[in-house]
């Protein structure tokens, strides 16, 4: 008997020896064998148990989110599910009173225990993902209203309606995808039903019905005749901007100013453009100008406008200067203040083709190159033609002697070249004569015909150039008026042959700007001679018979 004891004293002591030291010695707060949600956390500490629990990522299961056609795979956490284990963590470390403490640790050396980690939703979170603007994954927004004018009144004409999400449903079913792996990870966004889509189009609407109600009434600056614009009317220059936040009803500013400008159409008074003259003793003169009259100012839009969001009934328009009249300033600011460049060459008076030298001089006299235009002789002369006032002359075709209506203005583009020549100007599309003529420069002269070939003269100064041509009984003289920046002189020329029968002259042209740079650029002529072409075949019809023509004849 006395041993029995013994023996059971004995065990005791082992047992809460063993107790003692395995679990309060070197356990740690949390005894052994105990899981939270499927972690091992038994025998750590609260620290280390917690470190393991935030490791194991119970929200980072991916969920796929169906919805509308569109689809987007997130984790559960950013659905906005969270999960609680401070309680189950609790729970693992409550050891019990001290009497049950001995058996609980030796229950523990042959048994586990699991506690479950408790899974929550924000519900704003998730909601978050359907929304309105561009943060929405799943957008709502449809933007702002279409709203025309349907007889005479404002109507909201694309009305739009959206399915609404079955939030509960939803909310259970990311819940339980996040929680339990067995659980479908891909979910179609369930459907409650549909609901119309406020954009805001009533109030713009009632807004706009308001400022527009009556119409509106406009006198002219100084009558006292009080025109009636009806509401319908007033309605038709209404248009509707802004975004679905921030709607704005503005004004067909066009429309507008074409309503009033109707109104008043017999108040307009063209003005007239400032012209250029040059005196005899070649000062530049500017005159005439008038800046006329017309209906009405632009800034009556922005009147009117706020005449009708303030609810006044009456607005006053007023007129303004012509904006279509170059005045007197607009001419001063073009920079044509001296000569920069002139030509002259010479004819024998009373021939025909002095005719048309004078004509088209008249036509071109005071013609405008303003900064990176072009002036073409045949774009701003045209055809010529007898109605026109050119009469028949000589002129060189294909390389023989002939005569046509406008024969002769080459010696106005002749001169018109040189003049350009040396006004430093550029050249766009030029072509001398095939047959060279002593009167002009050789290698540095120009012909034309319509449509091709043209003369082209490029402004590419920061200045308007005007043309100036003048005549006498005996010569041509083209003057080239602005402000000097460019001068021309030529620097060298050379020729050489081209083909069986033709001579290529090249003349080199020195450019000096005011700001001190030099260029150097070329023009070409080429030269053949009568009724031959560059490859020495004949150019002369074989059913008619030319003669050249003699010196004293009209020529080109």
């Amino acid at each position: 008997m006395r041993k029995a004891l013994v023996l059971v004293a004995a065990l005791i002591v082992v047992f809460v020896a063993g107790w003692l030291i395995d679990d309060k010695i070197l356990g740690g707060d949390i005894p052994r064998n105990v899981s939270i949600g499927g972690v091992e956390i038994g025998g750590s500490s609260i620290d280390d148990a917690t470190a393991r629990l935030e490791q194991a990522g119970f929200a980072q299961r991916e969920v796929q989110l169906t919805w509308s056609g569109l689809s987007v795979t997130r984790t559960a956490e950013d659905l906005g599910v969270s999960v609680a284990y401070h309680d189950a963590l609790a729970q693992a470390a409550d050891r019990g009173g001290l009497i049950s403490q001995p058996f609980s640790w030796f229950g523990s050396l042959f048994s586990s225990t699991s506690h479950d980690v408790e899974y929550e939703l924000d519900a704003d979170v998730l909601a978050s993902y359907f929304g309105v603007g561009d943060d929405a994954v799943f957008p709502l927004d449809f933007g702002r209203p279409t709203i025309e004018l349907v007889d005479g009144a404002f109507v909201e004409v694309d009305a739009q309606s959206v399915s609404t999400v079955d939030a509960e449903t939803l909310q259970q079913a990311v819940l339980a995808a996040a929680s339990d792996e067995n659980a479908e990870a891909e979910i179609e966004v369930p459907v409650a039903g549909e609901t119309a889509v406020d954009r805001g189009a009533d109030e713009i609407i009632a807004k706009a019905t308001e400022m527009t109600e009556g119409g509106i009434q406009v006198r002219l600056k100084g009558q006292f005749e009080i025109i009636s614009i009806p509401e319908t009317a007033v309605r038709s220059w209404i248009r509707f901007g802004g975004t679905r936040e921030n709607p704005t009803i503005e004004l067909d500013a066009e429309l507008v100013q074409s309503t009033i400008e109707t109104l008043y159409i017999g108040i307009e008074e063209k003005g007239e453009d400032a012209q250029f003259r040059i005196s005899i003793t070649g000062e530049v003169l500017i005159v005439g100008g008038a800046p006329g009259s017309v209906c009405c100012d632009p800034a009556i839009v922005d009147a009117i406008h706020e005449a009708l969001v303030d609810g006044e009934e009456l607005v006053e328009v007023w007129p303004i200067e012509d904006p279509d009249a170059h005045g007197v300033a607009w001419a001063e600011s073009l920079g044509v203040t001296e000569l920069i460049g002139e030509f002259t060459t010479y004819y024998k008076p009373g021939q025909t083709r002095v005719t048309n030298i004078h004509r088209i001089s008249e036509l071109t006299q005071g013609a405008l190159i303003h900064p990176e235009e072009t002036f073409s002789i045949n774009e701003y002369v045209g055809r010529r033609t007898r109605d026109n006032g050119f009469v028949d002359a000589g002129v060189i075709s294909n390389g023989v002697f002939e005569t046509s209506v406008g024969g002769g203005i080459s010696q106005y583009a002749t001169t018109l070249f040189n003049a350009a020549f040396f006004a430093g100007l550029d050249f766009g599309e030029y072509q001398s004569h095939s047959i060279y003529i002593s009167r002009y420069p050789y290698g540095r002269e120009a012909t034309v015909s319509f449509r091709h070939p043209d003369l082209q003269i490029v402004n590419t100064t920061p200045y308007t150039v005007l043309l100036w041509p003048t005549v006498t009984a005996d010569s041509i003289t083209v003057s080239l008026y602005s402000t000097r920046y460019v001068t021309g002189e030529q620097t060298g020329q050379t020729e050489g042959r081209e083909g069986a029968s033709c001579t290529r002259v090249e003349t080199e042209r020195t450019r000096t700007y005011e700001d001190g740079r030099v260029e150097v650029d070329y023009v070409t002529a080429r030269y053949r001679p009568e009724g031959v072409a560059c490859n020495g075949t004949s150019t002369r019809s074989t059913t008619t018979t030319s003669t050249s023509v003699p010196p004293s004849t009209s020529l080109p």
